[in-house]
Order: C-alpha cells, then structure tokens, then sequence
C-alpha cells in the first residue's frame, strides 16, 4: 500500500494511472479529503478506484476436507489402473533382477579381464 498526498486533483490522477499501468499493483484508489474545521469533520470521496471488490476468501490450507478414500480415488499416474498394479509390481521385480544379473557379469568379466591382461604381461616378461 503506498499512501502519498498531492494538493493537485489532475497530478493524483496521473500517478494513480501510470502507477496502474506498471502492473505492479493490484489495484489503485484517489480519494478526495474534505475537512470542515469549523465542524472538525472530514469527508472522502473516491474519485477513482481500479480495485476490485473484496470476496470472501478462505485461508490458504483451509480447504473443506475430504475422506482420504476419495482423495485417493482421484489419482491416477500415468493413467495405469489400479487393478493391474501386482502385475506391474512383479514386472519391475523382473525387470530389476535382470539388470543386477546384467551388471554381475560384466562385472566378473572386467575382473577376469584384468587377471588374463596381467597374466599375458608376465608373459611377456613386463610384469613379474
């Protein structure tokens, strides 16, 4: 909220406008004040006003709440059915085993890799 004063009714206008076009703000209000110091009373009109009314909102997290059933009821990942999930499961479990298996024997074919190399380089007399 910015509150500035300005004795000019057209210069208040012209802030108010450009600060409105810089889209920094949600909205911007020009209230003319009229104070009577004989009565000691004073009187706002507004004379522009581009904020928009005052809905009730609820707070942020207090939503209406839901049974867990149903909030669980309306996921859907990648549009897989519930019904196919233990076969899915299984599949994963395959797929996991084979990729273990896959990298063992690459494993223990670096390994015996290693050992044939030295064995040739004593061989050759390189390594004793």
């Amino acid at each position: 909220m910015i509150d500035s004063t300005y004795p000019d009714r057209d210069k208040a206008l012209d802030t108010a406008k450009q600060l409105y076009a810089e889209k920094q703000f949600e909205g911007v209000k020009v209230v003319k004040d009229n104070y009577d110091e004989a009565a000691n009373q004073s009187k706002e009109i507004v004379i522009y006003d581009t904020t928009r009314p005052v809905t009730e909102r609820r707070p942020p997290g207090k939503e209406a709440p839901r049974p867990a059933a149903a909030a669980k009821k309306d996921v859907d990942f990648k549009n897989k059915k519930r019904q196919g999930s233990a076969q899915a499961e299984m599949s994963i479990f395959l797929r996991s085993i084979i990729w273990l298996f896959i990298i063992l024997v690459a494993g223990i074919g670096v390994i015996w890799m290693l050992f044939t190399f030295t064995d040739f380089l004593a061989g050759v007399g390189v390594v004793r």
